[in-house]
């Protein structure tokens, strides 16, 4: 999510970080196109050594930056090692993700291995959430109350991955695909995963500096619904319901977390996701999955009305990752790279979360200096309603795409 290490900061000037933050919507879209991209190659391409050989190279590529960055000298463009950092982190989770999905395309279920997979990559949100235990001086100065990270990941962290994952990367054969010239490469979910997150970016943008608009909200939401839509219909089979699903569940998730959780919380969150993964894969349904959206959406429309107690925003958060859980354990597309691409959609920027950050603080820059920087009804209200809507849209193209194709043997 921002996988820069916040110790860079203090050699860093004003500008820089503001350069740092306004490219970081584009690094995170760009590390999730790449892990598409990523993925959608290395199962095509090759066979199990290459998958980790990928994965093994944005681990390589990771630990250098972040060796190299904690050296820099002042002048070093954060922007830029962000960048790497994203590029690095898509082919890392691309890479492993295709290593790891791959073998069970067949499959009306998952393995073990690919819970495992799917239990990390959704903490991942979580974890972004977690409150740091201290703050560098130039954080604090400029950005006070509004930065969830700090050190992430640490380096000794990133050399454990790189050490894992180069013991996994040898420990494989090195076998060659079938076909290693073919030019016939599965190309859809590249060209589904490019519209998705390009219209994700385009809209959050929009709403990050037009967030007061009605109009421009309802715009940016059926716009974000109707690419869902083409998205999933370009995916064969039903594969297209588990992106249906992410870009729903990553609206609802915008609008009900807090920008902080204490980090004694993460285990349990973590129990509850994994609790929906089993339940998923168990007694799968993707309607029910869809419903389930809806109403944590309600739901946080509910929370803003209450004030948001504490009581009922741990328990939106509990719900929110059974739920994560469910809709990733419920959907079991054809291809693995279809199910990498359902990840990073949670990752990638979502409208919703652009909007709750301008009701926020973005609408409060206008403010003139020295009048107090009030939140509207309407303002509070509208990252709720407008999961909602791209809820129902969600579900109503997931209804529609049950109808078209013709039902086979997984679940619905």
């Amino acid at each position: 999510m921002v996988p820069i290490d916040f110790a860079w900061t203090s050699r860093s000037t004003a500008l820089r970080l503001d350069l740092l933050v306004f490219s970081l919507p584009q690094a995170i879209a760009a590390g999730s196109l790449i892990a598409v991209v990523a993925a959608v190659l290395a199962t095509a391409l090759g066979g199990q050594s290459l998958r980790w050989g990928v994965a093994l190279g944005g681990a390589a590529l990771l630990f250098v930056n972040h060796l190299l960055g904690r050296h820099a000298v002042l002048g070093t463009s954060l922007a830029t090692l962000n960048f790497l950092d994203s590029i690095a982190g898509g082919l890392i989770f691309g890479g492993s993700g295709a290593a790891v999905l791959s073998r069970s395309h067949i499959e009306s279920r998952y393995s073990w291995t690919a819970l495992a997979w799917l239990l990390g990559a959704i903490g991942g949100v979580v974890l972004q959430q977690i409150a740091p235990e201290t703050q560098s001086r130039v954080i604090d100065q400029h950005f006070p109350q509004n930065w969830p990270a700090l050190d992430a990941p640490p380096l000794w962290f990133i050399a454990l991955a790189l050490a894992l994952i180069a013991w996994r990367f040898l420990r494989e054969p090195g076998s060659q695909p079938a076909e290693p010239y073919s030019l016939q490469l599965p190309i859809v979910p590249i060209i589904a995963g490019a519209l998705m997150i390009g219209v994700s970016l385009l809209c959050s943008t929009v709403l990050a500096r037009h967030g007061d608009s009605p109009r421009d909200i309802a715009i940016t939401i059926l716009a974000t619904a109707l690419a869902a839509m083409l998205a999933a219909l370009l995916l064969p089979d039903r594969d297209g319901a588990q992106v249906l699903l992410a870009v729903a569940l990553a609206g609802a998730g915008s609008a009900i977390l807090v920008t902080r959780l204490p980090g004694w919380s993460l285990p349990l969150y973590m129990v509850l996701v994994g609790l929906g993964l089993l339940a998923g894969t168990r007694w799968p349904g993707m309607r029910v999955a869809a419903v389930g959206i809806i109403g944590i959406s309600v739901f946080a429309v509910l929370v803003v009305a209450a004030g948001h107690p504490a009581i009922l925003t741990g328990l939106g958060h509990g719900l929110l990752s059974l739920l994560a859980g469910y809709c990733f354990g419920a959907v079991t597309p054809r291809y693995g790279s279809t199910r990498v691409l359902g990840i990073v959609l949670l990752y990638a920027p979502s409208p919703v979360l652009a909007l709750r950050d301008y009701t926020r603080r973005g609408h409060c820059l206008l403010v003139e200096p020295g009048k107090p920087c009030t939140i509207s009804d309407f303002s509070s209200f509208a990252p709720g309603w407008a999961a909602t809507a791209l809820a129902v849209g969600c579900g109503l193209g997931l209804w529609w795409l049950l109808r078209r194709r013709p039902e086979d043997d997984r679940a619905t």
